[in-house]
């Protein structure tokens, strides 16, 4: 057996779970108008989607504004090296997304209240692959609900502030390497669920210099939650048994309460928009993400679990670095009005990804990210529209030699490369 050091050491690695991916974990999937301009409609956003986009904009809606929608995320991952490719298993992600704006034109205020996904993952690797003590399932899910209040400040200015309030829910799996410690002995399976809440804020300021062009900028603060819930060692192999009969365990599974503290970082968005003509709009956006916040994982496990005098199988507390670094997306977008009752809409954003090669996961393995988004709107009636959109999401590919994972018989060192399919529509109403 390996000197005890290192034992505890790597398997501390082990059995830490990872919350990012390749190519961080936020998401955009928040409105279909907006996703059929990639998402560059910080500036000329015009319905009820501006609880998220802009919320100074939501003192341009009228007395009442309202929209649902849902998208549906098809996302595949595929692996290549050590002698074996594999992909992702085929899962489609339902993401939904509801606003509601009340307008006050006598005072000049609105106030906007949304529900929305803003960061999340999802991906099942093989159980029997090269990194499966790494990573196999992993869902990440938050929800923010957010109110805002937004005021117009004359013809040309208006300004919001709002307070964010969100949920996280986690699951992530991984095998279990007890041939470690008992040669030959078959994998077990490492779980770990939670959940957890946090508090932001955010703020808008929208310009309109003149009838064709349109300035925003938006700011949302990082949130830190502290993620509690249960981390599940299944399938003890009979000789490591009788360490969980001297902690009271009667099975072969075993069981401790766990915490994690994860800082979502903090947006900044910049945008301007400028119609040339009557029925074109164009849009360019800077996207800022404070990816720096998210910079480690601390593990604090309730019941720890070790062979005396030789190995720790669950550590008391574990860190796992993360380095993550701030990164800047560029989107574009532009919205063509072809009659009274039909929008169309194109769009391309470039993501860069922020996690460096020395932090590399395959739990969403990505790199540098392109969009390409199509998308229309159509007025049903007065009040009612219906807006649909397509993205094809597409990442180079990413190809890591640095051995993470190597000291605990398995490495995620290969070529990974992921596509996207994002379809989805919204029905919105506006008095």
């Amino acid at each position: 057996m390996r000197p005890v050091l290192s034992v505890i050491l790597t398997v501390a690695i082990v059995i830490v779970p990872s919350l990012a991916g390749a190519a961080g974990f936020r998401l955009l999937e928040t409105d279909n108008a907006g996703q059929g301009m990639a998402h560059a409609v910080a500036a000329s956003v015009g319905d009820a989607a501006a609880v998220y986009y802009n919320p100074a904009a939501m003192v341009d809606l009228g007395e009442y504004a309202s929209k649902a929608g849902m998208q549906f995320v098809d996302p595949m991952s595929e692996y290549t090296g050590q002698g074996k490719s594999m992909t992702t298993a085929n899962t489609t992600f339902a993401v939904p997304n509801v606003y509601i704006v009340k307008g006050y034109s006598e005072s000049g205020l609105a106030v906007g209240l949304g529900a929305f996904v803003d960061f999340g993952l999802g991906s099942t690797w093989s159980n029997d692959g090269p990194f499966r003590y790494v990573a196999t399932d992993t869902q990440l899910r938050t929800t923010t609900y957010n109110l805002n209040v937004a005021k117009k400040l004359g013809d040309m200015f208006s300004i919001a502030a709002g307070v964010d309030y969100m949920t996280t829910n986690v699951r992530y799996d991984a095998m279990y390497p007890f041939g470690f410690f008992e040669p030959g002995a078959a994998d077990g399976y490492r779980i770990m669920e939670g959940t957890g809440s946090g508090w932001g804020f955010n703020a808008a300021v929208s310009v309109k210099p003149t009838e064709s062009l349109k300035l925003a900028l938006t700011y949302r603060s990082n949130i830190k939650t502290t993620v509690t819930g249960d981390i599940s060692l299944l399938n003890f192999p009979g000789t490591l048994l009788p360490i969980l009969r001297a902690n009271g365990v009667s099975g072969n599974d075993y069981k401790s309460s766990a915490d994690v503290d994860i800082n979502y970082p903090a947006i900044l968005v910049f945008g301007i928009a400028y119609k040339p003509i009557e029925k074109l709009t164009l849009e360019a956006d800077v996207d800022y993400t404070g990816w720096s916040s998210y910079d480690k994982l601390e593990f604090k496990f309730k019941k720890p679990l070790s062979i005396p005098g030789v190995a720790s199988i669950l550590p008391a507390t574990s860190t796992q670095t993360k380095d993550y670094n701030n990164t800047v997306a560029f989107h574009f977008g532009g919205a063509y009005a072809y009659n009274d009752n039909l929008t169309l809409r194109a769009g391309y954003y470039f993501d860069p990804t922020p996690v460096p090669d020395k932090t590399f996961d395959p739990r969403l393995p990505g790199a540098d990210r392109n969009l390409a988004a199509i998308g229309f709107g159509y007025k049903a009636s007065d009040n009612f529209t219906v807006d649909v959109a397509y993205s094809y999401l597409w990442a180079a590919t990413r190809s890591i030699n640095n051995d993470v994972g190597a000291d605990v018989m398995s490495s995620v060192d290969g070529d990974y490369k992921t596509t996207n399919h994002i379809f989805g529509i919204s029905v919105g109403y506006q008095l």
